[in-house]
């Protein structure tokens, strides 16, 4: 095993420790007392954790794709057409979001605005494209497997 390994063998179970306890604490930590559901006093920690974690994994996904193309200027073609696919299913999902308000009884709080919606529906629609890419990646592959 090289040293490279190692020391991301040593990063993933610290990882993997931090968000073991952090579960730990969301099911077994309590609840807040007086909530009108059952929430447990450890919902912010573990959001926040996810937050953490995927913000890291799409900063280090775009720093590796950055040098990337610095090593290989060859191949930057090939990336930056993927770049703009991504960019086109986003604009896609944008354009079909609907930022109407909901009609939440009882709910008083901050997300149920235009903007908030709207982002909610992009993700979405990105998020069910990008499903069905990979259904349909994995059809071909499979279908074309049979023709080889």
């Amino acid at each position: 095993m090289t040293k490279l390994a190692k020391i991301l063998n040593i990063v993933l179970f610290a990882l993997l420790a931090v968000t073991i306890v952090l579960a730990g604490l969301f099911y077994f930590g309590g609840e807040i007392e007086d909530a009108a559901y059952t929430t447990p006093v450890y919902t912010d920690s573990i959001l926040n954790w996810g937050i953490i974690l995927v913000i890291s994994a799409a900063a280090i996904s775009i720093i590796a794709e950055i040098i990337y193309l610095v090593l290989h200027p060859k191949n930057a073609i090939r990336s930056l057409i993927s770049i703009l696919v991504l960019a086109a299913l986003v604009i896609i999902g944008y354009s079909l979001g609907d930022a109407t308000p909901l009609t939440l009884p009882g709910y008083d709080g901050p997300d149920n605005v235009p903007s908030m919606l709207l982002l909610a529906d992009t993700f979405l629609y990105t998020i069910y494209f990008l499903f069905a890419l990979v259904l349909g990646a994995i059809a071909y592959t499979e279908i074309s497997r049979q023709f080889r």
